[in-house]
């Protein structure tokens, strides 16, 4: 099973970001990787810096990644 809060789950849809397969086919990888492509797809938009939600995103990656691989 997937470790991530309520709190990161809610952002993340907040911000559009399609988490729901990737939490019901317990995929770390796939969850990963759609919030990535929404951290990339907000530093495009924004003249390849991240603006607040993009520095969220990053850090909720950073959270989910440290969560799932810590013994």
């Amino acid at each position: 099973m997937i470790k991530i809060t309520e709190e990161q789950k809610k952002y993340l849809l907040e911000q559009s970001v399609d988490i729901n397969d990737a939490l019901q086919n317990n995929d770390l990888g796939a969850l990963l990787l759609v919030i990535d492509d929404a951290i990339v797809d907000n530093i495009v938009d924004h003249k390849d810096e991240p603006d607040e939600i993009g520095i969220n995103l990053q850090r909720i990656y950073d959270q989910v990644y440290n969560q799932n691989t810590e013994d």
